[in-house]
């Protein structure tokens, strides 16, 4: 009798755990550039450690109306669009490793961690936003909570970072044997 050949779905193929990581990495550092080429750095976005009201008010201060008017009109879109690729990205990460048969917590562990933190990011450019929209007057709890997207959504991209390499391996590993 002739063994069966292991089924690997094609609805998410093998390319996909390659080039889906390269596309959130390539957007990733695009959206940065895009930031400098607007004048605006993103100071906020990138704080391991959170910010407060002072820091708010100094960086919206620094940067000037104009500067705070292109930051909410076109580095806060870029970003979000790109926080809605690595949360798709993620996504299919999951379903795909699913499909091939790995335990649900094994494809949530590689996948979740872009999932998750892309949707945090996008609740924190929503929050970032209203801040902007609120300067000069600074709610606390609005920092507060954007300070708290920010921190986890950092972890979290770090976090799928690293899922996507396991991902890959996974998925890659039985066609090595």
């Amino acid at each position: 009798m002739i063994d069966p050949v292991p089924f690997y779905s094609t609805t998410v193929p093998l390319a996909f755990f390659i080039w889906g990581p390269v596309l959130v990495m390539v957007l990733f550092w695009a959206v940065g550039l895009w930031s400098s080429r607007q004048g605006v750095a993103r100071m906020l976005e990138n704080d391991w450690n959170g910010f407060n009201v002072a820091d708010v008010e100094k960086l919206f201060t620094h940067y000037g109306e104009e500067a705070r008017a292109r930051y909410r009109a076109r580095v806060l879109p870029a970003d979000v669009a790109c926080a809605f690729t690595y949360a798709i990205v993620g996504a299919i990460i999951v379903a795909g490793l699913s499909m091939r048969g790995y335990p649900w917590w094994v494809a949530a562990l590689c996948g979740g961690g872009w999932l998750f933190g892309g949707l945090c990011d996008v609740a924190e450019n929503l929050a970032i936003s209203r801040l902007l929209g609120k300067f000069p007057k600074i709610d606390a709890g609005d920092v507060a909570f954007a300070s708290g997207m920010t921190r986890l959504k950092l972890v979290l991209f770090t976090a799928g970072v690293v899922g996507a390499l396991v991902a890959a391996y996974l998925v890659f590993k039985p066609l090595a044997a």
